[in-house]
């Protein structure tokens, strides 16, 4: 059967007052402008029961909470339904004339973002089913109906929200898009607001792909997974807190709160390198050896390159008094002798993450250039210190750690993307081209991944056995927390998947509190750290450490292998 969609699409909002939050309401003004849909009803459904004095406790700490931290891009601002959707005819659930006007509207998306409507509810009334929201994780319920709440008392690392469709034929609630996002240490509406902001632009580029290519939403509806969240109101009271866990999750809060003063207080942090040399079962496990930089200035994201006995580390430099970074080199030939670092690159921007390469037999770069919303490619004049400007392969992209690589058999280029309002966090972009020159096409299903442990990328995808690795940073405990190693199980112009096999940890050092890059060149492992040291020191810090890896063993040496099993030198992304 063919779809074809009207101009625009025509939706019913389910939602529990006279207000929204900011968070839709931008959403929808989104769609709206872009003509690819129109709210023409509105549909009134309250929640089956109120706060009772048994939450007043909770109640007030949203209050407190809200206020304390609320920031210039808040989602939870409750707009006028009216002043929101002026057109829009609202109904009551409980009218007679409910169906009639359902009819007269002829709805193609139901809206339930607050999952109000009863299982299955109004799913065979309009063209492509309910789209719900269920915050939470899986097997929780209080975290399906308190969004944000526990994920953030209990110090749990990250929260997750869904976008699933329930639609006749299908059966159940299948899933369109997953958000994972970092959790809050200290507020539960901070956290909140990131996560909300994230679902509003999910839900705003999936209407905009339904408009588009209804038959291309129809068959990716097909396929879809599942969703193994139940159907828990969120909001409702079965989760929000009585008085007296109130009293208990205020009482962790302030001590989690003194604990991270106390920190700083005693502690600084910053970034340093550590490589080791030879190889083992697991490559980015045991002890390594730092290069630890002056104390007014950090280290970070190293990228290595094999020429003869020597290894050129190309690296970010930023001084701690103003974090502007610059592009330096530090070498270790096969002694561990070191030196450096030397200047490479300089500007008026930020610039971080060298992505070094090499293709027809030329050494290329591209550093990130985030804040200045393009990504750029340098070309090596005399290797290892002359630079010059090549072209700019994207403009107007915040994107982060840009890392481009030859895999199944065309050039692409991996890189996170930020969320307006959601914090620092990103999600995962996919662009593709006939080689790194360019012209890069944006991935069909961007973003390809929208998950705070595994998005942002974190070093060289390198091959093994036909088998090809993305290492990403797990951002969830904290930036830079860990590395995470993805096999890559699917890539091309329409599709991406892949699956966690290992994870690198600072778990066996107490001094190393995080790990965000990691690359191979030949024998030599390369990574930065996140190291916490006392302001007042008393020793010497240590310039050995251990990390560790926690995952499956199946890619143990790919790593190591990389440089055995490299493509051809034309497509070689690790030199």
């Amino acid at each position: 059967m063919k779809h074809t969609s009207r101009a625009p699409l025509h939706l019913l909002l389910v939602t529990d007052g006279r207000t929204i939050p900011n968070w839709l309401y931008k959403c929808l003004q989104a769609v709206e402008e872009s003509k690819v849909a129109t709210v023409v009803l509105a549909l009134l459904a309250a929640r089956t029961e109120g706060r009772t004095l048994r939450h007043v406790l909770f109640s007030l700490y949203e209050r407190i909470d809200r206020s304390l931290f609320r920031s210039d891009a808040d989602a939870l601002v409750p707009i006028g339904l009216q002043s929101a959707l002026p057109g829009c005819r609202v109904v009551n659930l409980r009218q007679t004339a409910l169906v009639r006007a359902l009819e007269e509207a002829h709805i193609d998306v139901v809206l339930d973002p607050f999952c109000l409507l009863p299982d299955a509810g109004l799913a065979d009334r309009s063209t492509y089913g309910v789209w719900s929201m269920p915050f939470g994780h899986s097997g929780d319920p209080r975290t399906q109906s308190t969004p944000g709440f526990w994920e953030v008392i209990e110090g749990r690392p990250s929260t997750e929200t869904r976008l699933c469709v329930q639609w006749k034929g299908y059966g159940g609630k299948h899933l369109l898009y997953l958000s994972v996002a970092p959790t809050d240490r200290r507020s539960v509406s901070r956290s909140k607001s990131r996560l909300y902001w994230r679902i509003s632009a999910g839900l705003a580029r999936n209407l905009q792909r339904l408009a588009a290519d209804p038959d291309a939403f129809v068959q990716r509806l097909a396929a879809s997974p599942p969703s193994d969240v139940a159907d828990t109101p969120s909001g409702g009271p079965a989760g929000a807190p009585g008085n007296l866990e109130m009293l208990q999750a205020g009482t962790r809060l302030v001590r989690r709160y003194a604990s991270d003063k106390w920190m700083r207080t005693l502690y600084r942090e910053h970034w340093t390198l550590a490589y080791r040399h030879g190889r083992g079962d697991r490559p980015a496990t045991g002890p390594f050896h730092t290069l630890v930089p002056p104390v007014d200035r950090y280290w970070a994201d190293p990228f290595p390159v094999r020429v003869g006995n020597e290894y050129y580390i190309f690296h970010e430099e930023a001084p701690l008094s103003h974090y502007k970074g610059t592009i330096v080199l530090s070498v270790v030939d096969n002694a561990g002798k070191t030196a450096g670092p030397i200047p490479i690159l300089e500007k008026d921007y930020h610039l971080s993450y060298p992505f070094v390469f090499q293709w027809d037999g030329e050494f290329f770069m591209i550093p990130e250039t985030a804040g200045h919303h393009r990504v750029e490619l340098y070309h090596c004049v005399t290797f290892p210190s002359r630079w010059k400007l090549e072209r700019v392969l994207l403009s107007g992209l915040a994107a982060s750690d840009p890392t481009p690589a030859f895999v199944f058999g065309k050039w692409w280029l991996f890189a996170g993307i930020p969320v307006s309002g959601a914090g620092t966090s990103v999600e995962l972009h996919l662009f593709y081209a006939d080689s790194p020159l360019g012209p890069w096409t944006p991935h069909r299903a961007n973003p390809v991944k929208s998950d705070v442990r595994s998005a942002r990328p974190a070093g060289r995808i390198f091959e093994n056995d036909g088998q090809f690795y993305r290492p990403a940073q797990d951002c969830s405990r904290r930036y830079g927390y860990a590395v995470s190693i993805n096999r890559i199980l699917q890539l091309n112009p329409d599709t991406y998947r892949e699956v966690e096999v290992d994870k690198i940890v600072p778990t066996r050092d107490p001094t190393v509190v995080g790990v965000h890059t990691f690359n191979v060149a030949g024998d030599l492992t390369v990574i930065d750290c996140l190291v916490r040291r006392r302001k007042i020191l008393t020793k010497p810090w240590r310039h050995t450490l251990q990390l560790d890896g926690v995952g499956q063993r199946g890619w143990t040496d790919a790593a190591a292998r990389v440089s055995r099993a490299a493509p051809p030198r034309s497509h070689s992304s690790v030199p």
